[in-house]
């Protein structure tokens, strides 16, 4: 299909077809009796050569001029090929077809104003097939232009969300294995809740979107891993409010807002807390992250620069105008707010 599509796109094919199609048309009007004779096929194949030859020279013009938006000296040559039609054609019939058709005996038909009106109506509808070949090439090219960047957007989401935090497993890793170490129960629910995790990274990463309620019990396996691992869990809240049944989200992305918390949270002092809210309103997710940071720390937003502009782009992407996303701290509170609109 495409190969016979790249036939009918060459110009050398499309002038072929226009001028055989208007050949028979013309051979209709011009054949006097039921039976073609050769007379007529001549005559008429004489009265298309200073047709072509007008035409050939609009299209110069249209190519050289009209494309390069010089619309003065395009209008120029658009009456010079009627000029030229108007003068080959008494050339063609009075001087031309004695030579090659000696037995044959040619006069001209039709006036100069005739040929001119003639001439007018193929230099134009060859010039708006000239445009509308270009406005369907441009239509052509703007899909695909937006098939690339489709295309870009998608191949740059799955390399930001590859981008997944080698800490936390490390991390998580160690947890394990020092409750190996004591024999506890613990030890084989952490590993299902690590694998589960893993299992959802690898499964869900190409996908542009996953199930909500599926993105909540990953978040909350992190959670819940991260507990394992601090002395007071007690001080880590994660509350879900609404209903996230039938709702979709771009996969991995809220965890880097919820990573932060736990990466540069301080946990030491009595009214330290880890906070995190996800609530569901219509349409319009909210995720409300609160910690308590080291209070010498000043340097907090540099340091989580990368993961939270790795967040930034990937919503810019994914969420286009339908989010809003706001971070602040105050003394040692350090907030962010998330709100998307998501289906």
């Amino acid at each position: 299909m495409d190969s016979f599509k790249s036939i009918f796109r060459n110009r050398l094919v499309q002038s072929l077809l226009f001028w055989t199609i208007s050949f028979f048309v013309v051979l209709r009007v011009f054949t006097r009796t039921e039976e073609l004779r050769t007379i007529d096929l001549i005559y008429t194949g004489l009265f298309h050569l200073p047709l072509i030859i007008g035409v050939l020279a609009n299209q110069f013009f249209l190519n050289r001029y009209l494309n390069k938006q010089k619309y003065i000296i395009f209008t120029f040559g658009f009456f010079f090929s009627l000029f030229l039609v108007v003068q080959f054609y008494p050339i063609t019939f009075d001087f031309l077809a004695p030579i090659i058709f000696p037995d044959y005996y040619f006069v001209t038909v039709y006036e100069w104003y005739e040929m001119l009106g003639i001439g007018f109506i193929y230099i134009s509808f060859t010039t708006l097939l000239h445009f509308a070949k270009g406005w369907f090439q441009q239509q052509e090219d703007i899909t695909k232009l937006a098939k690339l960047e489709k295309e870009n957007k998608r191949s740059e989401l799955q390399a930001l969300r590859a981008q997944v935090n080698p800490h936390f497993l490390f991390n998580s890793l160690n947890t394990i294995y020092n409750e190996a170490l004591k024999k506890t129960d613990k030890a084989p629910r952490l590993i299902l809740k690590l694998s589960d995790m893993l299992r959802y990274v690898v499964d869900k990463m190409d996908q542009e979107r996953v199930a909500l309620q599926e993105e909540i019990e990953y978040l909350t396996h992190f959670v819940e891993l991260h507990k394992e691992r601090i002395n007071e869990p007690n001080k880590v809240e994660f509350q879900t409010q609404g209903n996230f049944s039938d709702m979709e989200i771009a996969p991995l992305l809220l965890i880097i807002f919820i990573e932060n918390c736990f990466k540069h949270s301080d946990l030491t002092d009595k009214d330290a807390v880890i906070s995190i809210l996800l609530k569901q309103e219509g349409n319009e997710l909210t995720l409300h992250c609160k910690n308590t940071v080291y209070v010498e720390d000043n340097n907090h937003e540099k340091s989580t620069g990368m993961g939270i502009q790795n967040a930034r782009r990937r919503l810019e992407l994914a969420y286009e105008n339908r989010h809003a996303l706001e971070i602040s701290r105050k003394g040692n509170i350090y907030e962010t707010t998330l709100k998307m609109m998501i289906e």
